[in-house]
């Protein structure tokens, strides 16, 4: 195998500041209390704005395909599926062709806080809380009501990042 997609990989990982390198090592970075809630509330205020662009753009059978998601992660009490689930809805939610740099900036953030997220050993309690938000955001959209999805969005994220600060506090 070519070593050129192992390097392209650790440029991308360093690039997204998820990795130190030097000539003798590479680790990964630590995660910083006041850069997580640096970035949850940039990641607050950019995913409102992005959501508030593409909402007349959200499918609705979309939507009803991630509800199913959700709701078989949280009946088979399964983390990993539940976070692949809310990584590719918050995508979704995001999602344009015309906001190129903003999703870049979007999908920086979210692989940064993502790092903390797979940290933290299937929290069924959180995964419980964080399913009925992301539930009550679909209504807000098939309600056609964006105001009211986009405030549910953020407070999502909020409360996502009082459950990954707290996770911080009792594990570092």
């Amino acid at each position: 195998m070519s070593r050129t997609p192992i390097r392209e990989a650790f440029k991308k990982l360093e690039n997204d500041c998820l990795i130190e390198r030097d000539r003798q090592e590479t680790k990964v970075t630590e995660v910083d209390s006041e850069e997580l809630k640096e970035n949850y509330e940039l990641r607050s205020m950019m995913e409102g704005y992005a959501l508030n662009k593409s909402f007349e753009k959200l499918d609705h059978d979309r939507l009803d395909d991630f509800e199913s998601k959700f709701r078989s992660a949280l009946d088979e009490k399964n983390w990993q599926k539940y976070l692949k689930c809310d990584e590719q809805f918050h995508h979704y939610l995001t999602e344009s062709d015309d906001k190129a740099t903003l999703q870049m900036e979007l999908d920086l953030l979210q692989s940064q806080t993502n790092r903390m997220r797979y940290a933290i050993r299937d929290d069924q309690r959180c995964m419980k809380s964080s399913v009925k938000e992301i539930l009550a955001i679909i209504a807000a959209v098939r309600e056609d009501n964006r105001e009211k999805a986009i405030k549910k969005l953020r407070s999502h994220i909020e409360s996502v990042y009082a459950w990954e600060s707290s996770y911080l506090e009792q594990h570092v």
